[in-house]
């Protein structure tokens, strides 16, 4: 019980920011922290599309992933796309796949610095999917990318954790848009109306304290994906999106994904 107060504490705290003076000397300079980071559960997202078979997720799953990224902001953005893979894996049922992600996911883990505190809790998961406890996996997984994040933000990685939520919403809206492509209903796609997540995350990637990104092709493609994306999710008053704009979303989400494949070379000392 304790552990989800002091979790849903932190949520409230980056949802809202931080505003804090350098010192407190007459003219000091206030630092702001501008970002927005929501930290929405990908479970009660793919909830809603729970009308479509497991053997549906099982399809929009990759075959394999990326073991050789060697650059921290790619490898952050792929940790965000391995938290919705590893989702839609669980309620896919497939072990195989689960544990080839749940590994990756570690190692990426690792790699950016998550804090080994954190890192413990990969050992839970992978309990739980050695027992196929499926259920009690979907939230644990929820509660990994939360402390993920968190442990991001604390340290002050705030580039990191932007990509991570980048690259988490990158690959939802793929999942999602693919599901949907596969039994197109109109009024399933209302799990897109996302307005308020896709603002922050273009604000947020607006923001990078790492300049040197916005000068590389595959962060351009990034900022240029959302921002299409925007375009089609923040209409006011729109609620569900016709065949044709979920299908934009899928093409632009799957641009995105596999431009970021390609090894940026970018400086990482103010890490």
């Amino acid at each position: 019980m304790f552990k989800k107060i002091f979790i849903i504490v932190l949520v409230a705290f980056v949802v809202f920011g931080c505003v804090k003076k350098a010192n407190d000397q007459e003219g000091a300079v206030v630092y702001a922290d501008s970002r927005f980071f929501p930290v929405p559960e990908f479970t009660d997202l793919f909830a809603a599309l729970d009308y479509v078979q497991m053997s549906d997720f099982d399809r929009v799953i990759p075959e394999s992933y990326l073991s050789d990224i060697t650059n921290v902001y790619v490898a952050a953005f792929y940790l965000g796309n391995l938290t919705a893979d590893a989702i839609v894996a669980t309620k896919a049922r497939n072990k195989t796949k689960l544990t080839a992600v749940a590994i990756t996911m570690i190692d990426y883990s690792r790699m950016i610095g998550i804090n080994q505190e954190v890192l413990m809790l990969a050992d839970e998961l992978m309990t739980l999917l050695q027992e196929d406890r499926w259920d009690e996996l979907l939230l644990a997984l929820d509660i990994y990318k939360v402390e993920v994040e968190m442990a991001l933000y604390v340290s002050r990685q705030i580039d990191l954790m932007t990509l991570v939520q980048a690259g988490g919403w990158t690959e939802g809206v793929y999942t999602m848009t693919s599901l949907l492509l596969q039994d197109f209903d109109i009024r399933y796609t209302a799990i897109l109306n996302q307005k308020g997540i896709i603002d922050n995350l273009v604000n947020n990637l607006s923001q990078m304290e790492n300049h040197d990104l916005y000068e590389l092709e595959w962060f351009q493609n990034l900022v240029s994906g959302f921002s299409r994306i925007h375009a089609i999710i923040n209409v006011p008053g729109k609620e569900v999106f016709t065949l044709d704009e979920v299908r934009e979303l899928n093409e632009i989400t799957e641009s995105i994904k596999e431009i970021s494949r390609l090894e940026p070379r970018v400086e990482t000392s103010n890490l």
